[in-house]
């Protein structure tokens, strides 16, 4: 009945924000709308829309990877289709043919993959990228079951045995926990397509360390409210969506909870987006709108798999306290040995605090000390540990620099790229 309320809600205010948009399309038309008075009163209107619009996920939509004066397009496949996720696979052309396969394990917390398409595009020049783009709950339907922290270590072991031996594997932030585990898992198994490294980044493996961070207040609010965030923050799906009575958590409150946490931040960032309008500093307002294009679109999770996530990975930490089940056996990291693990914080991160990340390298005592790594990046929160400019020029040299010293080293081959006119 709530999800119902608000979804209707949402579509009475379709009507206001095509005013919005239709004073906003009179205002650009009138003689003084590039004076300061009229940005004044266009960037008050695109604010006003921006507040009451419904957000869209966005495409990758990557551009040509330029390369010595050579465009090269890049492709976007499905490869791989299961209910609640699809495995994407992008590739440049003229790739070599050998180039090491990157799955990147998008983080699963109320946003869309597309929110770290940064952190992917980095890679399309000299790997070939295949990234996890996990659904919106509300359009699977009930008879393709349930889907909970079990059932997302065992697509993530589908897509390494899909891909194959000799792929490297990434998991962004929430993704850590479930990919540790699938490693963990393929290892005692001696599953040939377990990870041939393993990055995790700003990922809570252990939010026992270190518990000074928003995150952790957030955790110790859930301890003693679980039972009303069962019964307040779980909805069903109205009967118009494909997922009609799949109990989920809606992504719109994950995202006001999210933007709660840093409530100060985004006021600042709305005040500096106005004030850059009306200064008629339009690459700073339009870096404003795609951030928060992005940012805004959201995605309802599946009521098990959030609530199976909030209870055994923040509130009885199972991975790193040994009591962690998968196919009614007991995960134990110590059965890692031979997959090269990197760790990597963010000195500011507020969210993952330092330490929380690099727990995964203490959980693995038989991995040879030479196959360990961790490093913190100054200078950057959360977000800049997965995008920006020190997570261009200092954070992807590192990942790389590791990927490239464990793989596989075959007779390379070209394809020829068509030089663009």
């Amino acid at each position: 009945m709530r999800y119902r309320l608000f979804d209707t809600y949402a579509r009475l205010m379709s009507p206001i924000n095509k005013t919005l948009d239709l004073t906003y399309t009179a205002v650009e038309h009138l003689p003084f709308s590039n004076s300061r008075l009229g940005r004044t009163y266009k960037a008050g209107i695109e604010t006003a829309i921006r507040l009451v619009k419904h957000y869209p996920k966005l495409g990758f939509d990557y551009a040509p990877v330029e390369i010595e004066g050579v465009e090269h397009p890049v492709t976007e496949e499905t490869v791989l289709t299961k209910p609640f996720c699809h495995l994407l696979h992008f590739r440049r052309e003229g790739l070599s043919t050998n180039a090491p396969k990157v799955l990147f394990v998008a983080a699963l917390s109320g946003h869309h993959a597309t929110l770290s398409k940064d952190t992917f595009r980095a890679f399309l020049k000299d790997y070939d990228v295949y990234v996890t783009d996990w659904l919106d709950a509300r359009d699977v339907p009930l008879s393709e079951g349930k889907f909970g922290v079990e059932e997302y270590v065992q697509y993530l072991e589908e897509f390494l045995e899909f891909l194959g031996p000799g792929t490297h594997a990434v998991g962004l932030c929430q993704a850590g926990p479930p990919l540790l585990c699938a490693t963990a898992y393929m290892a005692r198994h001696n599953n040939p397509a377990r990870p041939a490294s393993l990055t995790l980044i700003a990922a809570p493996i252990d939010n026992r360390v270190n518990p000074t961070n928003k995150l952790a207040k957030f955790t110790d609010l859930l301890t003693t409210k679980i039972s009303f965030l069962k019964g307040v923050a779980i909805h069903k799906v109205p009967a118009r969506y494909p997922g009609a009575g799949r109990r989920v958590y809606p992504g719109v409150l994950q995202l006001g909870g999210f933007m709660t946490l840093n409530l100060t931040s985004h006021i600042q960032k709305n005040i500096d987006f106005i004030r850059n309008i009306i200064a008629d500093n339009e690459e700073d307002a339009d870096k404003h709108r795609d951030f928060y294009d992005e940012y805004m679109a959201v995605l309802d999770m599946d009521a098990d798999y959030y609530l199976e996530t909030v209870e055994r990975v923040f509130l009885e930490q199972q991975l790193p306290r040994g009591i962690m089940e998968y196919k009614g056996e007991k995960v134990d990291c110590g059965e890692i040995t031979d997959v090269p693990i990197l760790t990597m914080e963010g000195a500011e991160d507020d969210m993952v605090s330092i330490g929380q990340t690099q727990a995964a390298l203490s959980l693995c005592p038989n991995l040879p000390a030479r196959m360990k790594k961790h490093h913190v990046q100054r200078n950057v929160g959360h977000y800049g540990i997965f995008s920006g400019r020190f997570f261009r020029k200092e954070v992807v040299p590192v990942i790389t620099t590791w990927i490239n010293k464990y793989r596989l080293k075959p007779v390379d081959t070209q394809i020829p790229a068509i030089r663009q006119s």
